[in-house]
């Protein structure tokens, strides 16, 4: 369909004309020339826009947004200088009835707090303190927009009930907290996966208020988390070793490495296994890791059984005969 968008200074967007439909309806115009000019001029013609504000309240930067997804219409926003909001994207806070212009004002907005606030939700009791530094992730509950959840570089990962705008419980870590994520398709679980300036990976339980899973890989900071959509069990995570690794959380170590520059390919496709674990009822480990000797290091297409060894004083011996 064509783009029915509005410009900044209220301006119709970019439409085909009509000798390029009729060129595409007699066939003189080939559907994916068609479909990719439009698509281009489309996003040419695209702008802010010009009939709707989102009020922001707050001084710095914006660090990350999380639409929900039971609704699609709550969005949540963190922020540099600690402030947590929550907009409804769809009923604005007023409305300009000469322009029809909108504005939507945050219907919850968290403050930065101070050092005791932010530990009045500890173990469950009820406060109402903000994150103490700047808020650098944010994940709403999959299934129910009356709670969401925060990350800080305070080393802090807050749990917060939307009707009462408090925290209700917070996990402290012993690093700045980068990234988090919960399982969207999630039934028999609701962990909370936490990526930290630490390497490994914490898994969160909203329930207990413990972390009830570490899982051991990655060599530095843990930045990316998420959970494949596929499979409630499966987590996949991104490091600042430059390595993607995919976790199946009912086993210890991850069971797949995805390594740009050590790629190393199985007999066994080991995430299609995972994915079908629960039928199946076993979990391959997947390649074996590379060692440190040197012969490991060699690919299989290059070995040969009259391969000479050359050592430093220009002598070279034969695999397999001793010399």
């Amino acid at each position: 369909a064509p783009f029915e968008g509005r410009g900044t200074m209220g301006s119709p967007g970019w439409k085909p004309t009509a000798g390029e439909l009729r060129a595409r309806e007699s066939g003189t115009r080939r559907p994916l020339s068609f479909r990719a000019s439009v698509s281009r001029r489309q996003c040419d013609a695209a702008a802010l826009s010009g009939d709707k504000t989102i009020a922001h309240r707050w001084s710095g930067g914006v660090n990350c947004l999380e639409l929900d997804e039971t609704e699609r219409r709550y969005l949540l926003a963190g922020t540099v200088d600690a402030v947590v909001a929550v907009y409804d994207t769809e009923q604005p806070t007023k409305t300009d009835r000469t322009t029809g212009h909108a504005t939507h004002e945050p219907l919850i907005r968290v403050a930065k707090g101070s050092a005791e606030g932010a530990e009045g939700g500890v173990g469950g009791a009820r406060g109402t303190g903000g994150h103490l530094f700047s808020v650098s992730c944010a994940a709403w509950y999959p299934v129910d927009t009356g709670m969401f959840f925060t990350g800080s570089f305070d080393q802090t990962v807050a749990a917060w009930d939307t009707n009462t705008a408090s925290r209700v419980l917070t996990f402290h870590f012993d690093a700045k907290v980068y990234d988090i994520s919960m399982a969207p398709n999630a039934s028999s679980h609701c962990l909370v996966a936490v990526g930290t300036g630490h390497p490994q990976v914490r898994l969160c339980d909203p329930n207990s208020g413990n972390v009830t899973h570490t899982l051991t890989g990655h060599r530095e900071a843990v930045w990316a988390t998420r959970w494949m959509l596929g499979s409630e069990w499966i987590l996949a995570t991104g490091g600042g070793d430059g390595d993607v690794r995919l976790w199946d959380i009912r086993r210890a170590g991850s069971f797949m490495r995805l390594d740009a520059s050590n790629v190393r390919v199985g007999e066994v496709d080991a995430l299609e296994e995972a994915l079908e674990a629960p039928d199946r009822g076993f979990i391959p480990a997947g390649p074996a890791p590379p060692t440190r000797r040197n012969v490991d290091s060699v690919p299989a297409h290059l070995f040969s059984d009259d391969a000479v060894r050359c050592g430093g004083s220009g002598w070279g011996s034969r695999y397999g005969t001793g010399r």
